[in-house]
């Protein structure tokens, strides 16, 4: 009863909400519309190159079907984005085997411009990111097409809140908040959205 109510309350504390104005503008495609507390977003099935120089839909590869941790970050980012990659590799050690089999982890790039497969491979390194977790990239006037109604800025660098989602797609649950939450509460978070 107790772990039920701190989860609830992980929860609670990690919703967020994408402000009216973020929703996606209709005529992008989307391969899937998500809710948010109450807020609907598209998210288009753009391809992108993940750190691997291997073509990926965003959607249709990444996402479908899956229960997954959606987060935001750039590799020249020296504040919150190098937290937020040392939270995610915390966390894909507590995932353990269930990393790339039952969770996915996917960081994108908020400066397409300057984040090319290489780089996204030096962050890789830094992380120790492993199977299951896919850095994306792609360009910048399409990755806006997923920027802006998730985290309501467009493809660059400067000040930035550090967000992440989770979501389990096959259900349609989804929720998100700060992308500086310990590993622990997202792995609760993350069971809680997986029962």
């Amino acid at each position: 009863m107790l772990k039920a109510a701190f989860v609830s309350l992980v929860i609670a504390l990690c919703l967020t909400a994408v402000a009216p104005g973020q929703a996606q503008h209709p005529s992008v495609a989307a391969a899937k519309q998500i809710e948010i507390r109450g807020v609907k977003v598209n998210l288009p099935d753009l391809v992108l190159r993940d750190q691997d120089d291997k073509e990926v839909r965003f959607y249709s590869d990444l996402i479908k079907d899956k229960v997954v941790v959606l987060s935001f970050f750039y590799t020249s980012c020296t504040f919150s984005c190098p937290m937020q990659g040392k939270i995610l590799s915390q966390l894909q050690v507590l995932l353990g085997e269930r990393l790339g089999r039952s969770v996915f982890l996917i960081s994108v790039s908020t400066d397409p411009a300057q984040d090319s497969p290489p780089q996204l491979q030096a962050w890789a390194r830094r992380f120790k990111v492993k199977p299951g977790w896919t850095l994306v990239t792609g360009d910048p006037a399409e990755m806006n097409k997923l920027l802006v109604p998730l985290i309501g800025n467009k493809a660059g660098t400067g000040m930035h809140q550090p967000v992440i989602f989770i979501g389990n797609d096959r259900k349609g649950i989804w929720t998100g908040g700060a992308g500086t939450f310990a590993a622990e509460d997202l792995l609760q978070t993350i069971d809680y959205l997986a029962q």
